[in-house]
């Protein structure tokens, strides 16, 4: 796959289509598309402006989805196969991460983003926070030698170690929101199957997003994937993540949360 295609790809100026299918938004105006680079702030300050707005933004979504009173933990699941090793480099991996972690200080009970990535094999790092976030990319994984690995696409380990932090080790009636970021097909496709359906028994939700020009048919099957105890997985495309406007991103995180949570609290998973 080549990672930079859809750089290229102007997205049609269309609502989005229902989740499970690509989500291709129409460029800001004041973004060209073919823009090469993540808008990342080069400034510390900046940055910590930047933050602010995006927490308000983050606190309208949660009133268009009446969401204001929930409290979860907050994880997120980066791909680093090989072909994410350009998104890392360019700073899109840092945007991504500094637009997720309004959702860990407006929903999370420490307010820190939990942090693992995944290729091969699953690695926690250390969790951002407000005070940490800035560079974080370039600190605790490209500059840092113990994460300076690039390997294939496997679901399920990471998926096992989330599962092992958050109810073997760290048990709570929280419920866990994961954000899944992958830019590629996995391998492990049966064992991902597997590590989702055991997961399923747990207070564990899975946003899946898959980022670029990849068919991603394995995350298609989460609709229809049986031998669950409640659907505990979303997933939704989206070509090009820097094109994608902060409530548009908020919007399509939070949608599928709300009916889960309603479910997990039904079955007993959720008080």
């Amino acid at each position: 796959m080549g990672i930079f295609d859809f750089f290229k790809k102007k997205a049609p100026e269309k609502a989005p289509p229902p989740l499970g299918s690509t989500y291709s938004p129409p460029p800001p105006a004041n973004v060209a598309p073919n823009y090469p680079n993540a808008p990342v702030n080069t400034r510390k300050e900046e940055a910590i402006q930047t933050l602010s707005l995006r927490k308000e933004t983050f606190a309208l979504s949660l009133r268009k989805k009446s969401m204001e009173n929930v409290i979860a933990r907050i994880a997120v699941a980066m791909d680093k196969s090989g072909s994410m090793k350009k998104l890392y480099k360019d700073g899109t991996v840092q945007s991504v991460v500094e637009r997720l972690l309004p959702v860990a200080v407006r929903l999370d009970d420490n307010g820190e983003l939990d942090m693992w990535l995944f290729a091969d094999n699953a690695k926690r790092l250390q969790s951002i926070s407000e005070q940490d976030f800035f560079d974080y990319v370039k600190r605790e994984i490209l500059n840092n030698p113990a994460n300076d690995f690039w390997g294939g696409t496997d679901y399920a380990p990471v998926i096992h170690d989330i599962v092992q932090k958050y109810v073997r080790e760290e048990p709570s009636n929280v419920p866990t929101f994961v954000i899944f970021i992958t830019d590629g097909e996995n391998y492990d496709k049966e064992e991902a199957k597997q590590a989702i359906i055991q997961a399923s028994h747990h207070n564990i939700f899975f946003q899946f997003i898959g980022i670029g020009d990849e068919d991603f048919n394995f995350l298609k099957t989460l609709d229809t994937m049986g031998g669950r105890y409640i659907d505990n997985a979303n997933f939704f495309e989206i070509q090009n993540v820097n094109l994608v406007s902060d409530d548009e991103l908020y919007d399509l995180l939070l949608n599928e949360y709300p009916s889960w949570e309603r479910e997990a609290k039904r079955v007993g998973l959720l008080q």
